[in-house]
């Protein structure tokens, strides 16, 4: 494992950067020579003049002094902000978590467990040093192998990255379709030989630096091959020891952003103004498909139907998620998910064999028993508790009598492990190609329904060795196989909190991966 310093050990030998400014007026030159924008989907830098942007008096960030700026093994969400200032990407996801190129300039797809890339070209580092193939399958091979990587997972289906004059070529051991292979390419990319450094070499819009006054600032890449920035000439960065430092720092106005990604963690006071971005963490009901009458899709599906996810999203969760009927940010046209329909689903469990028989006000399964659920969860988490109750609010209204079962962590194991459970509830921090097969394929690792059918497997494999014309399709049915099973009961996608002080600036539209998306024209708000 990487040894890895504080970030001040490095500052102290960092260079003061010529003619540095205190302020964030933006010079001459810079109004003239226009600024750039991230690029979406070209794979070329956007680099005409905004005459519009209007730069900022000030800005402020918060580093964490106890974890590092390696943007492959930083933690923090504060870090791993800064990072996207300074390094660039193969490819970005947008708000619907679809990849759009960044430094990629082409994807040839060989098979669908080979492709090759090219990169941009006239891409430089901060050092000065142009972007080359070999920088790429460094970076790509550190992130998949290192063992302080935060990547590891996201790109374990990769068995080989080289390169050969302008090409790399990238192999996998499991099928990935093209949209797949490059949404989990959003991995940051350094010079190589920099891996040693405090914070590697990057090609982004900003680079750190020290004042003579011993202040720590982000200053302007003037080569940044995205154009020239003019939104801030010096970004300020606070140190703290840990993010509830951050908050502090956010209350007291010495901050002008902050970023919060568990929905659990408490909205920073002072916050006057706030947005969300999405993520690829999904909070979801795994089922026990061995349980009778839950081994019946019908009756997974009814239950689905109950899940009143709207009202979820904006009570339970404070607006601080999307609802989420399937495993997807985007439905497409053609696909019907199992909206909030007790009409609907009362028919669905009818034909399952449950209904109430007697009159009683309860629902009977065959064979005449109460139809009874229990939901356990982990009581660490307030969040999923006031979801389940609401939930559960609704199915006994129905007349199934449902029990919510709050359990410490290491006896919800020990009950999923040993498939003593109906029903529970979890959380699952997906890959950026929001790849689920780890829950509902039949060799999953998270599978602990004992899940298994033929007709997902198949909508499985049909999707992963899509070609990019049938990509489109290959989605579609896999998201209407999934509707009509229900191996699990998706509820909600989390999104992060962004949080300011200040009104955001002018042109702020934040992506997954990316916060700073369209830095270049980001303006003054006054």
């Amino acid at each position: 494992m990487k040894t890895r310093q504080k970030i001040t050990a490095w500052l102290a030998g960092a260079c003061l950067m010529g003619a540095l400014l205190t302020g964030c007026a933006g010079t001459d030159a810079q109004q003239d020579a226009g600024s750039g924008t991230v690029n979406t989907g070209s794979g070329e830098p956007v680099v005409q003049a905004d005459k519009n942007v209007q730069a900022v008096a000030s800005f402020s960030l918060a580093y964490n002094e106890n974890d590092g700026l390696d943007p492959l093994a930083c933690t923090s969400e504060e870090n791993k902000l800064l990072s996207q200032l300074c390094f660039e990407r193969l490819f970005l996801l947008n708000e619907n978590f679809e990849p759009q190129m960044e430094l990629c300039a082409s994807v040839q797809r060989n098979s669908a467990k080979s492709y090759t890339l090219t990169i941009r070209d006239e891409v430089k580092f901060h050092s000065g040093e142009q972007l080359k193939p070999s920088d790429v399958v460094y970076s790509l091979n550190n992130a998949r192998l290192r063992d302080d990587s935060t990547y590891q997972e996201q790109l374990s289906c990769i068995s080989s990255v080289k390169y050969s004059g302008s090409e790399i070529y990238i192999r996998l051991k499991t099928a990935k379709s093209e949209k797949a292979l490059e949404a989990l390419l959003d991995v940051p990319i350094f010079c190589k030989g920099s891996e040693d450094d405090e914070i590697p070499d990057g090609s982004g819009p900003y680079k750190i630096t020290k004042s003579d006054d011993g202040g720590i600032h982000a200053v302007p890449f003037e080569q940044w091959s995205g154009g020239v920035i003019q939104f801030c000439d010096s970004i300020t960065l606070q140190p703290i020891a840990n993010s509830a430092g951050a908050v502090n720092l956010l209350g007291t106005g010495q901050l002008s952003m902050l970023v919060q990604r568990d929905a659990e963690e408490t909205a920073a006071s002072g916050a006057k103004y706030t947005k969300t971005v999405g993520t690829s963490r999904m909070h979801y009901l795994g089922i026990n498909c061995n349980d009778t009458p839950l081994d019946n899709k019908n009756v997974r599906t009814a239950l689905s139907m109950l899940m009143d996810r709207d009202t979820i999203a904006q009570t339970c969760f404070a607006g601080r998620a999307d609802a989420a009927a399937l495993p997807a940010k985007k439905i497409p046209d053609g696909v019907k998910a199992p909206s909030f329909n007790q009409e609907a689903a009362v028919k669905l469990l009818k034909k399952a064999g449950i209904y109430d028989r007697d009159d009683d006000g309860y629902l009977e399964i065959r064979g005449g028993s109460d139809f009874k659920l229990q939901i356990i969860y982990n009581k660490q988490y307030g969040t999923k508790g006031a979801v389940l109750e609401q939930y559960a609010k609704t199915l006994n209204e129905m007349g199934i009598q449902t029990k919510v079962i709050p359990l410490e962590f290491e006896e919800c194991q020990s009950r999923l492990s040993r498939g003593r459970y109906q029903m529970y509830y979890g959380e699952y921090e997906m890959t950026a190609d929001l790849d689920l097969s780890s829950i509902i394929s039949r060799n999953g690792d998270r599978n602990f329904g004992d899940y298994r059918s033929t007709t997902m497997t198949s909508a499985l494999n049909d999707l992963n060795n899509a070609t990019e014309d049938e990509y489109d399709t290959a989605y579609q049915t896999y998201l209407t196989c999934f509707a009509q099973e229900t191996p699990i009961i998706p509820i909600v996608f989390e999104r992060r909190l962004i949080s300011a002080v200040e009104d955001f600036p002018k042109g702020f539209d934040p992506w997954p991966d990316q916060i700073f998306h369209g830095l270049g024209s980001w303006s003054a708000t006054s």
